[in-house]
């Protein structure tokens, strides 16, 4: 596998310099900054991010676990990806978000929505 390297996210100063990742955290990176980041929030890249979901967990949880898959894989190629999600009592919204490269299966990342 090439060596895989960027800016650690979220951005870090380490012994004086940006901190950097490496390989699968680079990817892992990479899904956490589609996921936090709303489209037309950077300037240069105005389709990059996923849409703020906050309301629309509850009325239609598969558009939202859909279109997370579909954000996520548009803008981190070559990179598999399976989302699930269901309801807690409270009114969040569990995400679950499986992820492999070239077949190898990596830690999953799971996050809440809440109003």
């Amino acid at each position: 596998m090439v060596k895989l390297r960027g800016l650690a996210y979220p951005l870090q100063v380490f012994n004086g310099s940006l901190k950097l990742s490496e390989d699968f955290d680079t990817i892992r990176d990479a899904i956490f900054g589609v996921l936090e980041t709303r489209p037309s929030e950077r300037i240069m890249r105005q389709q990059f991010g996923c849409p703020d979901f906050i309301f629309d967990a509850v009325t239609q949880p598969q558009v939202v676990l859909s279109r997370i898959k579909v954000a996520l894989e548009e803008q981190i190629p070559d990179v598999g990806f399976e989302v699930t999600g269901n309801i807690k009592e409270d009114g969040g919204f569990n995400v679950r978000i499986e992820w492999s490269i070239a077949d190898v299966p990596q830690p999953s990342i799971s996050l809440v929505l809440k109003s």
